[in-house]
């Protein structure tokens, strides 16, 4: 018996992995506040505009990189795939997407959002985001894309720390204050951080499958066992962090909230530590690692609330 069939505009929204979208508003929320914090006041249209190119290109990431983890062919032979954690959608393993569908639909993304990041750029001419937006378009074509293929060559949680953390909150942060300042730099790196430790967990599960297709992320050249210790990290230095930025006055006092996340963080490293060879057993700490993120960007994002208005 055949499996029902999923509408395609369905299909394009499991492709798209929607609720992965938290990672991409989190940072820019963050960076709206704190130009907020440093300004008194911020234009809520530029905001605006500024959250739809991020989401427009975060789209676009996934939808792109799904295309050619297909082509290379470690999403078809990943027999320990979590998805929708790990292992892509499946919509073009269960044929409800082609991979030139998935592809059509990545770059109509690409392009929409660098049509508005452009028509930001114009309004707010800085070279610092010419910066950020081309390394953005770069780590988007190229992060599984030939001929960089950066996650391949084990620079992809570098990339996804750097374009969904301080350079997501920083780039905001200009477009809204057209300066440069630390602070935005630092609440990013936090998230950057706890974004990486979504993908470092995620790797896992995929270990065989991107082994066997020459995809050497950083789980792959460290080794299951090491890179527990990456994920420990990744996860752990955010409260370094928001210590340090609080010692130096970088960041306002109401950032040590964050902490209240802190129990949730332990949960998952104890529970990667126990079943990191299990992919079936790991699956908690795959969600959990999300909840984390969330859970610490709602903190982040209340404390500067708290920092604004009291």
């Amino acid at each position: 018996m055949e499996p029902p069939k999923i509408p395609k505009w369905k299909a394009f929204l499991f492709a798209a992995r929607i609720p992965f979208l938290q990672v991409t508003i989190a940072s820019v929320i963050m960076g709206i506040l704190i130009a907020l914090s440093h300004t008194g006041t911020v234009d809520p249209i530029l905001a605006i505009l500024t959250l739809l190119v991020a989401i427009l290109l975060h789209l676009s990431v996934n939808t792109i990189h799904e295309y050619y983890d297909w082509k290379s062919g470690t999403d078809n032979i990943n027999v320990n795939a979590l998805r929708p954690f790990t292992g892509g959608s499946g919509m073009i393993q269960i044929g409800a997407l082609t991979p030139k569908e998935e592809l059509t639909f990545g770059l109509l993304m690409l392009i929409m959002g660098s049509l508005l990041g452009l028509y930001i750029l114009l309004k707010v001419m800085m070279i610092e985001l010419v910066i950020i937006g081309a390394i953005a378009i770069v780590s988007i074509v190229f992060y599984t894309g030939p001929p960089l293929r950066l996650s391949h060559r084990g620079l992809g949680e570098f990339s996804v720390f750097l374009n969904f953390g301080p350079l997501m909150t920083l780039g905001t942060y200009l477009v809204l204050t057209r300066r440069l300042h630390v602070e935005p730099i630092l609440a990013g790196m936090t998230l950057g951080l706890l974004v990486a430790s979504i993908l470092i967990i995620n790797e896992f599960p995929d270990i065989e499958a991107d082994a066997a297709v020459g995809k050497k992320h950083l789980v792959v050249r460290l080794g299951l066992s090491r890179a527990r210790y990456l994920y420990y990290l990744s996860t752990t230095l955010p409260y370094v962090i928001v210590i340090f930025s609080i010692i130096m006055n970088l960041m306002p006092i109401y950032t040590a909230l964050t902490f209240l996340a802190f129990p949730l963080n332990i949960k998952n490293m104890r529970h990667c530590h126990k079943f990191y060879e299990k992919p079936r057993e790991l699956l908690p700490a795959n969600i959990g690692t999300i909840k984390h993120h969330l859970l610490f960007s709602i903190l982040m994002i209340v404390s500067y609330i708290l920092y604004i208005f009291i």
